[in-house]
């Protein structure tokens, strides 16, 4: 059971205000006591078995390890990143790329507070009625990611110092929210959610450039989004290949690029792994839903959502299949617009 399935809204609200979210926070050190706790048990992955893991005393690559790890090595996370993982190092910390370490089955210290990895849950969720820029830092002044326009819809995971936070990509991104009209809250009970309250919400990113590849790209977000949005019985069960395929210029697919075992190509329905991704990354915040089948993109994963968040598609091997496990009828709406693709789940009817 999650956090946000047990506590109220004010009280999550409350403790997003004072700077904590669902995810990353949870395993930073207390600042009145200085504490470290271990989120998940974990290890150095065996895919790289040619070379140690570097341990750095931040989250910069261009930085000097403080340490090397063999593959199989016994690591504790205590915090979870985009594409980092904060580990105990003696009395203090260090940080692992994602992309080095497994977790263990069951890894997560305390199942009922923690989330499974690498689940990010969300709490809130806006609809954009005006240009808004995302930056990098809880700042005017720092870099813009992206700018989403009106009509846009977004998941966010809290808010941050006045800063609504939520993932692009790789790393975190942030708008500020005295330019969105109202934060809606994700569902708190889900037995007494209503139909037009979602039980969970997710947004990935994409490029928005006009370059015929990404606009067959474009259109095939929007066809898998399309395909998608349904309603499923309690005990039904989706199989993502079957029910957006096949991809086809008959189903209204277009030729894009495609990511298969690290390397790209070019084929009819390219980017609906991204659909799929997303579409998992909502499920997985939900613990009535059974996901029976799920494959990455190989180690490296996907570049638009954090590392180890991606479920590939479009073959036999690589396919998203799930069931719904609750007593009740479950909705599905995915959708895209401009930069953002969003997928929200609520009740059924």
């Amino acid at each position: 059971m999650r956090i946000k399935r047990v506590v109220s809204c004010l009280l999550a609200l409350c403790l997003l205000l004072a700077g904590q979210n669902a995810f990353a926070a949870s395993g930073k050190k207390s600042k009145a006591k200085q504490e470290i706790t271990v989120l998940y048990h974990g290890n150095v992955t065996r895919r790289y078995t040619q070379s140690d893991t570097s341990v750095y005393p931040k989250m910069d690559k261009n930085s000097t390890p403080i340490k090397f790890l063999k593959p199989g090595a016994k690591i504790d996370i205590t915090a979870i990143y985009p594409a980092w993982v904060e580990v105990k190092e003696g009395n203090g910390v260090g940080y692992i790329l994602r992309n080095r370490i497994d977790i263990e089955a069951d890894g997560a210290v305390d199942p009922v507070n923690t989330p499974p990895y690498p689940v990010i849950e969300h709490y809130y969720y806006a609809y954009i009625d005006r240009n808004v820029e995302v930056k990098a830092e809880k700042s005017a002044d720092s870099n813009t990611l992206s700018t989403l326009t009106k009509g846009a819809k977004v998941a966010l995971m809290g808010v941050e110092d006045g800063w609504a936070k939520l993932v692009f990509k790789r790393q975190y991104g942030y708008i500020d929210t005295r330019y969105l009209s109202e934060l809606y809250p994700i569902a708190s009970n889900i037995e007494a959610a209503g139909t037009d309250e979602p039980l969970a919400v997710f947004t990935s990113f994409y490029k928005d450039t006009d370059d015929e590849a990404n606009l067959g790209r474009i259109n095939n977000l929007a066809v898998a989004c399309g395909y998608i949005s349904k309603t499923m019985a309690p005990g039904e069960s989706m199989d993502f290949n079957r029910t957006v395929g096949p991809f086809s210029a008959a189903n209204g697919y277009r030729s894009a690029p495609v990511l298969k075992d690290g390397e790209t190509k070019i084929s009819f329905g390219g980017g609906s792994c991204q659909v799929s991704s997303s579409l998992w990354d909502t499920l997985m915040q939900l613990p009535g839903i059974t996901v029976t089948m799920r494959k990455p993109h190989g180690n490296s994963g996907a570049s638009y959502l954090p590392h180890g968040m991606d479920a590939s598609s479009g073959a036999s091997n690589l396919n998203l299949k799930f069931r719904n496990d609750y007593p009740f009828p479950i909705r599905i709406e995915a959708s895209i617009h401009d930069f953002a693709l969003f997928v929200a789940i609520y009740k059924g009817t």
